[in-house]
Formats: C-alpha cells, sequence, structure tokens
C-alpha cells in the first residue's frame, strides 16, 4: 500500500476475491496495470487512488463492521428459531434457513478478509492455503445465497399460483439444496484454478488473486457467463414469479359474502403482500447490480474506470452487495408477525426457571405448518 519503488502496491490494494461479486472474475486487469514501472513518482493515479481510500477508511470500516454485526446476528436468530421450533420446519423455511445460512458464512468470509486486504500495506497476510479458500468460500457464498433467493421465488409461485399442485417433498428439497451448493462450487472452479498466491519478497508483499494469462477471451467468457447465470437470470426469475403472483393476488376473490371489515382486512393483506414482494426483487436488483455494473465495465475496458477512484469505487460497490446479507432476515423474517412471535415465545421460554426453550416451541397451540393447498391471499404469511 506504502507505494514502494516498483509500484506492486499501488492497484494491488484490491479488496479481495468477494469483490468480483456476482461474476467470478477478480483484478487481473488491476493486476497489469499495477505492474506497469511506476519510475515516475507516487503520486500517479493509482498511487493517489490508493490514499483516496486510506482518507475514507474511518468511514468504510465502521459501515463494513455493522454489516456484519447485523448480518451475523440476524441470520444467526433466524437460523436458531427454524431450528429449534419444530413447528416451522417445512419447505419455505428450509430454503429460508439455507440462505441464512449462506449469509451468515458470507459475512464472516467476505467482509474481515476483504477489509484486511484492501488495508494492510503487506497485502495478503493469511498465507497460501487461506489464499485458495477463501477465494473459494467467498463466491460460493454468494452463488448460494442468490440461487436460494432465486428458489423462494419459483417455490412461492407455485405456492400461490398453481395452490393444487403437490408441493415438494423433504427429500426433494435437500436434493435441490445440496445442488444449489454443488453448482456453486462448479461455478467457481474455474476461478479458483486461475488464483495465484504471490509474493513479492523484495517488496515485502503479498498479493492473492485471479489471473488468465495469456486468456482474455476465457476470461470474459467466464465472466459474462457467471454474470448471466448469477444476476440476470436469478433477476428474471424474482421479476417473473413475483408479478404472477401479484396478478394471482389481485385478481383472488373470496367466497361466499364479506363484510366490510372482512374486505378491508383483505385489501390490507394484498397491499401488504405487493409490497413485500416490490422490496423482495428491488432489494436483489439494487444490492447487486453495482457490483455487477463494474465489473462489466472494467472488463470491457479498465480505463473506463478513473483510477484514482477505481479502488474506492470497488469497495463501495462490495459494500453494497455484501448488504444484501442484512435485507434478507428482514425480508423474509422479521417483517412478519409469526415469526417475531415465535422469537418472543422463545425468549419467553429461556426466561422461565426450568423450562426448557423446545418444550416451549413443541408445545405452542396453533401449529405453523401450513396445509396443502393454502389460500393464495393467505400465502405470504407462510413466511413468517
Amino acid at each position: 500500500m506504502e507505494g514502494s519503488g516498483s509500484g506492486l502496491t499501488v492497484e494491488l490494494a484490491s479488496p479481495g476475491p468477494c469483490v468480483a461479486g456476482m461474476e467470478g472474475n477478480t483484478s487481473g486487469q488491476v493486476f497489469e496495470v499495477a505492474l506497469q514501472n511506476s519510475s515516475s513518482s507516487k503520486r500517479s493515479p493509482q498511487f493517489v487512488g490508493v490514499e483516496l481510500l486510506k482518507s475514507f477508511k474511518l468511514l468504510i470500516i465502521p459501515c463494513y463492521i455493522l454489516v456484519v454485526l447485523i448480518g451475523v446476528f440476524g441470520n444467526y436468530l433466524l437460523l436458531y428459531v427454524i431450528c429449534h421450533t419444530r413447528k416451522m420446519h417445512n419447505i419455505t423455511n428450509f430454503f429460508i434457513g439455507n440462505l441464512a445460512f449462506s449469509d451468515m458464512l458470507m459475512c464472516a468470509t467476505c467482509v474481515p478478509f476483504t477489509l484486511a486486504y484492501a488495508f494492510n500495506p503487506r497485502g495478503w497476510v493469511f498465507g497460501r492455503f487461506m489464499c485458495y479458500l477463501v477465494y473459494l468460500i467467498q463466491p460460493v457464498t454468494v452463488y448460494v445465497s442468490v440461487f436460494t433467493l432465486t428458489a423462494i421465488g419459483v417455490d412461492r409461485y407455485y405456492a400461490t399460483v398453481h395452490p393444487l399442485k403437490k408441493r415438494i417433498s423433504v427429500l426433494a428439497c435437500t436434493y435441490l439444496l445440496s445442488g444449489i451448493w454443488l453448482l456453486s462450487c462448479g461455478l467457481v472452479a474455474p476461478a479458483v484454478a486461475h488464483t495465484y498466491h504471490v509474493e513479492f519478497k523484495n517488496d515485502g508483499f503479498t498479493i492473492c488473486e485471479e489471473f488468465w494469462m495469456g486468456k482474455k477471451r476465457e476470461r470474459l467468457a467466464y465472466a459474462y457467463s457467471t454474470l448471466f447465470i448469477t444476476y440476470v437470470l436469478p433477476l428474471s426469475a424474482l421479476c417473473i414469479s413475483y408479478l404472477c403472483i401479484s396478478v394471482k393476488l389481485r385478481n383472488c376473490v373470496v367466497p361466499g359474502h364479506r363484510t366490510q371489515s372482512q374486505a378491508e382486512a383483505q385489501r390490507t393483506r394484498k397491499r401488504k403482500t405487493f409490497r413485500l414482494i416490490t422490496l423482495v426483487v428491488a432489494a436483489f436488483g439494487v444490492c447487486w447490480m453495482p457490483i455487477s455494473v463494474f465489473n462489466v465495465l472494467r472488463d470491457i475496458d479498465i480505463d473506463l474506470i478513473d483510477k484514482r477512484y477505481f479502488l474506492l469505487i470497488q469497495l463501495l460497490c462490495h459494500l453494497c452487495a455484501m448488504s444484501s446479507s442484512c435485507c434478507n432476515p428482514f425480508l423474509y423474517a422479521w417483517l412478519h408477525n409469526r415469526f417475531r412471535a415465535e422469537l418472543r415465545k422463545m425468549f419467553t421460554c429461556h426466561r422461565r426457571v426450568g423450562i426448557p426453550a423446545n418444550n416451549c416451541a413443541t408445545n405452542s397451540v396453533n401449529p405453523f405448518i401450513p396445509p396443502s393447498h393454502p389460500p393464495a391471499q393467505d400465502v405470504f404469511r407462510e413466511w413468517s
């Protein structure tokens, strides 16, 4: 970071493997820029970029810490309630639990290593083994979260639009979640195969980066294909699924005579559901769009991004992507009354002397497990 004579530490302070986010390609081009002989001065645009990044250190680090605390704590509570409440053991909540686990793992791996790599003047200080392990785990957790969000959207589509169709079994859900993890590992394999841990002993600097030396076409093909698979396709699936759900709910009419208060209550539920649907799609699109656009611009021509602001923009885009791990617990659990009720019930039981929390969770009335064919207008209440 401190601008040695070789110029290696100028652009190599990239915020680590997870900054590549949805594409799987990282800063090979950044490395090529950094290796240029900076015989000029330390005031090169790249070095100014490092100084600019350092000047925002006191703002960036607390933001990352806040993301980690909210992401880990929120997702942990969500997992805890699902695991310890037997009546919440259903297909939808298994998907949500998998999402919470991957988000929690993403917070634990992406953020600490990214920050350390971005601000440590010695670059990557965690050794060769951790270099490859982190480069494997970080994108895998991102892809798992994205694919699980897509699975939740499709599951809600079938439960709402086709309520008479048989829901998938627990065994099929297990196979699907296992397939999501295997697919994510498979998508990461090419990137891991081109990851290198390089030590510049004379400069006291180490990098852990992805390089496609002499394979520009292959790198671009991999970058754009993973962008399509992990952003464009899931976002399209979510939009289509929730659009169909919205149309179904809007056209749904409850049979029988309804009083004015019942009709108003139904309209209120529909409005709440429409707002939730909009938030779910918007959160996914907004959180992951900056890093996706950044990666596309970098792949087209790295000079499209001013080198003075390259690192700062990259890190802010990464921060925006990581904030999705904070949004998901609120969207899929905390905004729902039943989840909050179960959480309060569990904490109340913990305060009672001699009564295990599991007993409180399993002995409560009104089982959460939904009927085989829930009414369309109430289907989103199953999320809670």
